[in-house]
């Protein structure tokens, strides 16, 4: 048996977006329930014959209903042959969305909210013919004596090294996400905490985006090596029971979790056969019901459409049951994953002119700056190609301002015998001992430009992020008309640039910034004081989902 910590006691389902939906649920639960009467009321004992109706099932609880089926009689079943198809909701999603005949009559996905992705791709709302036949709920899985303590499902998001599934493709995945969504609702979590926590999270996902993710390998994954995963409390009691001695344990934030509800859906396409898929929809959803067909559920780890804790101490026991009250946060929030999860190759360029060493505070600009951009750092993935530059007037040599610290690379790649993400820190690190001379921007901030395009990879987000705490001040260099058109005839819409600007502090030339940004489709900010940094990085790479949302 799995280590079981819990929450405070449940309310009934994750229901918010049911809301939605309730008042069609109504008119086919009552509409097919008179189609069914009518079967029974007859007095047959059999059937003449059997109809038959497709049903699509999401993989985890295929095979109970089968089961199931196969256990009710004919006319219990509505005089129904139900072909049913183990699907994953992705796949079915994509069948409903498409106009081939391969959508199902019927559905049933383990969350009421591919039901709303399918509103979105087709126009049209499935209609319910029953609002729960099962419940689930997210769990975070670790070996039993290695447990983390976590007070939110946003300290789990932020655990190191948490594996977790594809949350466009995975509910438990997207479930756990949503937990730490509706906290922040309820002030128990910080909004801009929980968009910073997907940032590295993202990233990482990208770059082991082809390791298995399902929620069963996930545990198995933590059973053989450790660590932490999220994936559903029916999962690991699948797990357990058929791998007994395990020794893993489930665990879920006091403040609740975000249940799966296992809906029953109609989604044959609107035409004559309809009503009998309704009809069909109404007799499964009373076969599911009975008392055998819970026990059938139940016995492999599933709650009941109560979402009753599981008998005999299985499973995290009672737990509250978290709410998205703005379903609208959910569609942006998964729309941001899909863009962060894109890798990122930048160029970061970090200002070291004389004014840098101006008092900030008890601390220097220099200073603050080298502290905020160590911690930035953390916030890039191993996935991601960087790479770091310094820059003041003649810094390079001459009349170059810019001065190449480490090339561009691979984060968990290699430099001078370091790993690239140790030299780029080491070299933050030095910074302090190259502060002089005025600020040579716009030279710089071209040869950057330029710098990128010549490696653009398009399996990346190519991007460079400009540190600065000043105007330009070299009067040899081109001019911020020249930089700007240079840099609108050079960028490649098919191959494009983004340049990140940071003015450190209000001495930066903030209306000069926003153009340079502007021009490449970035984002400029202004951090009043150095330490807002790493914040500011947060917000520049949350940026790329308002740009990439818009193209």
């Amino acid at each position: 048996m799995s280590g079981r910590h819990s929450g405070s006691a449940r309310r009934s389902g994750s229901a918010v977006i049911w809301a939605v939906v309730a008042l069609v649920a109504v008119v086919v639960v009552v509409g097919g329930f008179f189609g069914v009467q009518a079967v029974r009321a007859s007095g047959a004992n059999s059937c003449d014959s059997l109809d038959t109706v497709s049903l699509a099932v999401d993989t985890s609880i295929a095979e109970p209903v089968q089961r199931i089926l196969a256990q009710a009689g004919e006319v219990e079943r509505g005089c129904v042959n139900f072909e049913v198809r183990a699907e994953r909701p992705t796949d079915t999603a994509t069948e409903i969305a498409g106009t081939d005949d391969g959508r199902p009559d019927l559905w049933i996905p383990d969350s009421t909210l591919w039901l709303l992705k399918t509103l979105r791709s087709t126009g049209a709302l499935p209609e319910l013919a029953k609002t729960s036949v099962a419940n689930t709920l997210p769990v975070l899985v670790s070996k039993s004596d290695a447990v983390p303590v976590t007070d939110t499902w946003l300290s789990v998001l932020q655990l190191p090294g948490q594996r977790i599934g594809d949350p466009l493709t995975s509910s438990a995945s997207n479930a756990a996400i949503l937990g730490a969504l509706a906290e922040s609702e309820v002030a128990i979590s910080d909004a801009k905490a929980v968009s910073a926590a997907l940032v590295p999270m993202a990233q990482d996902f990208g770059r082991i985006a082809d390791a298995p993710h399902d929620t069963p390998d996930l545990v198995a994954q933590v059973a053989a090596d450790g660590g932490t995963s999220v994936a559903t409390e029916q999962a690991l009691l699948a797990y357990e029971a058929d791998n007994p001695g395990s020794a893993l344990a489930e665990s879920v934030p006091p403040t609740g979790s975000y249940f799966l509800n296992y809906p029953l859906a109609v989604t044959a396409p609107a035409g004559p056969e309809y009503d009998r898929v309704k009809q069909a929809g109404a007799a499964l959803g009373s076969v599911l019901a009975t008392a055998s067909a819970a026990d059938t559920l139940v016995a492999v780890g599933f709650r009941t459409s109560s979402g009753t804790p599981l008998p005999d101490g299985r499973g995290v026991g009672s737990v509250a049951s978290l709410e998205i009250k703005n379903p609208l946060s959910i569609e942006t929030t998964l729309r941001d994953w899909a863009v962060l999860a894109l890798p990122l190759r930048t160029l970061v360029v970090e200002d070291v002119s004389g004014s840098m060493a101006a008092k900030s505070g008890d601390s220097t600009r220099i200073a603050l700056t080298v502290d905020a951009s160590i911690g930035a750092n953390s916030l890039f993935s191993d996935q991601t190609q960087m790479g770091l530059w310094a820059f003041s007037i003649g810094l390079g040599g001459g009349k170059q301002d810019y001065r190449e610290l480490v090339p561009m690379g691979e984060a968990d790649g290699t430099f001078n015998g370091k790993s690239q993400r140790d030299a780029i820190l080491d070299s933050i690190r030095g910074l302090p001992g190259l502060v002089g001379g005025g600020t040579g921007l716009y030279d710089t901030t071209l040869a950057a430009f330029r710098r990128v395009k010549e490696g653009y990879d398009p399996n990346y987000v190519n991007s460079v992020i400009i540190l600065t705490d000043g105007a330009n001040e070299d009067e040899g260099s081109i001019s911020l008309d020249q930089l700007l058109a240079s840099l609108q005839q050079e960028q490649d819409p098919v191959r494009p640039i983004v340049i990140i600007t940071v003015g450190v502090t209000g001495d930066a030339d903030p209306v000069a910034l926003q153009q340079i940004s502007a021009v490449t489709g970035g984002t400029s900010y202004v951090a009043e004081d150095p330490r807002d940094i790493p914040d500011v990085f947060v917000k520049a790479l949350n940026s790329r989902t308002e740009r990439l949302a818009g193209e």
